[in-house]
C-alpha cells in the first residue's frame, strides 16, 4: 500500500462535546431567567404580606381603641360620687370608685389603676402618672398583638368634665380616640326605687323561696353589692325573683341550680342573662338616722319588766342588756327603740303599730345583737296610731318600720304586710316567714342575705315616700357622655 492511499484511508472522528457546550449555556441561561423570576415573585409576595398586614394592624388598632372606649365607658357609667365633688377631689373619688373595681382583677391583668393625688401641677412634666388630675387605667391585653389602655382626665374650667382617651394597639401600630364625660345629679332617692333588695353582701336563696314585685316586676329587682365573694347571687330549688338581678362587682357572677327563675325566666334559658346586669359598679347606699325616732322613746324597758303575756307597751325604749322576750298577745305602739347591747325576741301574737329603731351597734357587731320575728307578727305603719298627743308628730313620719345598723334579723313567721322600709346587718328569712313589705329591704353588713323554704316577700313601692324618714341620702352624681364630644387623634 502506497503512503498516498494510508492518508487517505485514516480519517478524525466527529467531536459532540462542542454541541454539550451549547446545550449548558442555555440551561444556566434559563436557569437564571427562573431563579430571577422566583425572586421577584417571592419578593411581591412578602411585600404584599406585608402590606396585607399592615392594613390588619391599621383596621385592628382602630377596632381596640373603639372597642375600649366601649368597655371604660360602661365601666365609668356605673361610678357615683357625692354629688357637689369637683376638682381633684372629684378624680380622687373617681379613681377610688375604680381601684374597688378593677385593681388585681383578671381584666386587668393583676394591674393596679395609677393615680398619685398628691402629684405636682407641673405643666412641663408630659408623664400622666404624676398628674394629680390624671387617671392611668393600664392596658387590657386581648390577644398576643393587641391591647388596649386609657387615661381619664380632668379639663374644663368648672372642674367636673372628665375627657376619657383611648388608644388601641395592634402589632406596631396605635389608634387614639376620646369622648368627654360630665356629672349628673341625684338626690339619691333613685336607690328607693331601682331596687326592692339591697344586700352589700351576698344573696342567697334556696328552696321555693320568692321575691315578687305587687305592682310591677322592677319592684322585685335585687342588688348584691358584695366585692368580698365572687358568687355574689345564688338561686337554688324553686326559688323565683320576678324582677332584674344586679352584680356591683365585674368579676362578680349569679349561679343557678335546679329550677331556678329571673324575671318569669328559667335559668336554663339564655333569655335569663338579659335580665342579669353583672359589674354595674358600687352603689351609694343611702344611711341610717335613727336618731330622728330616738325622741319619742320615753319609757324605759330594762331586765326586770315583765313582758308577757296580754300587755301594751307605747313608745318604749329597751334598757341596754334587757335581753327581752316579748311573748303572748303583746301590742306595741309607737316608736320602738332599742340600745346596744341586746337580743329581742318577738314571738306570740305581736302587733307592732309602729317603728323598731336601733342603736348603730357598729361593723362586725351584728353577733351580738339580735332581732328576732318567730310566731305571728302584725305590722302597722306610724300613720294607723291613734289620734294621741304622745303620738301626733310621729304620725306625721310614715315610711319606714325597722332601721337596725348593726343588727342581725331573723323571720321565721309570717308577718303579713310591713308598712315600712327595712334594714340591718343581716337578714335571715325561714320557713314560711314572708308577707308584704311597703318599701323594701337594705342590708349593710358584707354578710349573707338569705331566704330559704317557703319564704315569700312581696314588695310593695306604691304610694311609699321617696326616702322614708330616718334614712338619709346626701345626693350621688354619676358620670354621663356628653354627645358631639367623640374625636379621633
Amino acid at each position: 500500500m502506497t503512503a498516498t492511499q494510508n492518508i487517505t484511508t485514516i480519517r478524525r472522528a466527529p467531536r459532540r462535546h462542542e454541541r454539550n457546550g451549547m446545550a449548558m449555556v442555555l440551561a444556566l441561561a434559563l436557569l437564571t431567567v427562573l431563579a430571577g423570576l422566583a425572586v421577584a415573585f417571592v419578593s411581591s409576595s412578602v411585600g404584599e404580606i406585608n402590606k396585607a398586614t399592615n392594613v390588619a394592624d391599621i383596621d385592628g388598632a382602630q377596632r381596640q381603641a373603639e372597642s375600649g372606649l366601649a368597655f371604660h365607658s360602661y365601666v365609668l357609667r356605673g361610678v357615683t360620687v357625692p354629688a357637689g365633688v369637683e376638682g381633684r377631689d372629684l378624680v380622687l373619688a373617681i379613681a377610688t370608685s375604680l381601684r374597688s373595681r378593677l385593681d388585681g382583677s383578671s381584666t386587668l391583668g393583676g394591674l393596679s389603676i395609677v393615680h398619685d393625688p398628691n402629684g405636682p401641677d407641673d405643666a412641663n412634666d408630659l408623664n400622666p402618672m404624676n398628674d394629680p388630675n390624671t387617671i392611668t387605667i393600664p392596658s387590657i391585653v386581648t390577644s398576643d398583638r393587641t391591647n388596649f389602655n386609657a387615661t381619664l382626665s380632668l379639663t374644663g374650667e368648672e372642674g367636673n368634665v372628665l375627657s376619657l382617651n383611648v388608644t388601641g394597639r395592634s402589632g406596631f401600630v396605635s389608634r387614639s380616640i376620646g369622648v368627654d364625660f360630665a356629672l349628673q345629679g341625684t338626690d339619691g332617692s333613685s336607690f328607693f326605687a331601682d331596687f326592692g333588695i339591697a344586700s352589700r353582701g351576698t344573696v342567697r336563696m334556696t328552696g321555693n323561696a320568692k321575691v315578687r314585685g305587687a305592682n310591677d316586676p322592677s319592684e322585685a329587682n335585687v342588688l348584691a353589692a358584695t366585692y368580698s365573694d365572687d358568687e355574689a347571687i345564688k338561686l337554688t330549688g324553686n326559688c323565683s325573683i320576678e324582677g332584674d338581678l344586679a352584680v356591683s362587682n365585674p368579676d362578680g357572677y349569679v349561679s343557678m341550680a335546679g329550677n331556678c327563675k329571673v324575671a318569669g325566666i328559667s335559668g336554663g334559658d339564655e333569655d335569663v342573662y338579659d335580665h342579669i346586669h353583672t359589674g354595674v359598679g358600687e352603689m351609694e347606699f343611702p344611711e341610717v338616722d335613727p336618731t330622728v325616732f330616738e325622741p319619742f322613746a320615753t319609757n324605759v324597758v330594762d331586765a326586770s319588766t315583765s313582758t308577757s303575756g296580754n300587755k301594751t307597751f307605747n313608745n318604749i325604749r329597751i334598757a341596754a342588756g334587757a335581753n327581752k322576750t316579748f311573748s303572748g298577745n303583746i301590742t306595741l305602739n309607737g316608736v320602738i327603740y332599742i340600745e346596744v347591747p341586746n337580743n329581742i325576741h318577738f314571738s306570740g301574737n305581736v302587733n307592732i303599730n309602729g317603728v323598731i329603731v336601733t342603736q348603730d351597734a357598729g361593723d362586725g357587731q351584728h353577733g351580738s345583737n339580735t332581732i328576732k320575728f318567730t310566731g305571728n307578727t302584725t305590722v302597722r305603719g306610724v300613720e294607723t296610731l291613734p289620734e294621741e298627743p304622745q303620738f301626733s308628730e310621729l304620725r306625721q313620719m310614715p315610711g319606714a318600720f325597722l332601721l337596725a345598723p348593726g343588727f342581725s334579723t331573723q323571720f321565721t313567721g309570717n308577718f303579713g304586710t310591713v308598712s315600712g322600709q327595712m334594714a340591718a346587718d343581716e337578714f335571715k328569712f325561714a320557713g314560711n316567714a314572708g308577707g308584704t313589705i311597703k318599701g323594701g329591704i337594705i342590708n349593710y353588713g358584707d354578710t349573707e342575705f338569705k331566704l330559704t323554704g317557703n319564704s315569700e316577700l312581696i314588695i310593695d313601692r306604691n304610694d311609699v315616700p321617696p326616702v322614708p324618714p330616718g334614712f338619709t341620702t346626701a345626693g350621688t352624681a354619676s358620670l354621663s357622655i356628653q354627645p358631639g364630644t367623640y374625636r379621633e387623634d
